[in-house]
This record gives C-alpha cells, sequence and structure tokens, in this order.
C-alpha cells in the first residue's frame, strides 16, 4: 500500500519543537519504531513525524488502518488524540480546541442533515416527529471546546 500524506492533516497538529524531534528520532534509532503509524484510506493521520524518521534511515514501521465517516471525522480525531499524547501548553491547548469550533459546527450540520432525513422517513412510515427527537446527537460546541482545552466553559478562549 502506498502511504499518502494529506497537507492540510499534516498541518493540523502543531509541529514537534526541534528537542522533541531530535529526542524521538533517538528513540527511534534505539528502539524501532514502537507505535504505528494510523492511516485513513492510505493518508496519514497520526505518526508523521514517525514516518518521516524511519523512511529517513530506512526503519521499518507498522500500519493500522482506521475508519472514519468524513474528512471532519479524521481533524477532530487528530486533534482530540494530540491531546491525549502530547504535553501541550495552555495557549497551545486552546488554540486547538478553536479549530475544533468549525469542525464541530460542520459536526452539527451533517447530524441536522442526517436527522432530517431520518425524521422524514420516520413521517413516511406514519410516526409522529417527537417520537424520534432521541434521534439527535446533541453537542454543545462550547463545553466541548473547553473539556478539550482544560479550562472551565465559562473561560473565554477567544
Amino acid at each position: 500500500m502506498e502511504i499518502k500524506i494529506d497537507q492540510e492533516f499534516k498541518d493540523l497538529i502543531p509541529p514537534l519543537t526541534v528537542e522533541e524531534v531530535l529526542n524521538l528520532e533517538q528513540s527511534i534509532l534505539t528502539e524501532g519504531c514502537r507505535e504505528a503509524i494510523i492511516l485513513w484510506n492510505g493518508v496519514i493521520v497520526d505518526g508523521h513525524n514517525r514516518y518521516a524518521i524511519c523512511t529517513k534511515h530506512g526503519i521499518a514501521f507498522k500500519t493500522e488502518e482506521k475508519e472514519f465517516a468524513s474528512r471532519n471525522d479524521v481533524r477532530i480525531w487528530m486533534i482530540q488524540n494530540q491531546f491525549g499524547r502530547r504535553n501541550l501548553d495552555n495557549y497551545t491547548r486552546s488554540g486547538l480546541s478553536l479549530l475544533l469550533e468549525e469542525f464541530f459546527k460542520e459536526k452539527a450540520k451533517e447530524n441536522l442533515s442526517a436527522t432530517g432525513k431520518r425524521v422524514a422517513e420516520y413521517t413516511n412510515q406514519g410516526c409522529q416527529i417527537s417520537d424520534n427527537l432521541d434521534i439527535v446527537e446533541k453537542v454543545d460546541t462550547k463545553k466541548e471546546l473547553a473539556k478539550l482545552a482544560g479550562v472551565s466553559h465559562d473561560t473565554d478562549i477567544k
């Protein structure tokens, strides 16, 4: 399988510092590439730095293919994944959280569109709309962003 790099995905996450890259490179040279490079339809969504280092030094690596419903879901996963693994300062966390705002809004539009279709299907089957209010996945964008940034939803992060 050919591995592809999507520049938007690569640029979505802040780059490692020079020191972090050197530490990662030394770790890979010493221990090999311990974590799989995550792909979506052959495109790297996690592991750009590991891929570059392994390719540069001819070091073998594993890949793992993940499934996502859309590019938007990939973006959300990439940012949330970084929150769980990197020691990001509050400023960077807040900035990444703000990036998610547009992705959450897009997700809300996708949900609304899908819900409209489902409601139409249900009403065509003789069901009442009020019977189907639970089919909407509700998203409180402000609370989601604050949770990801590690701050209160009342904190002004703009």
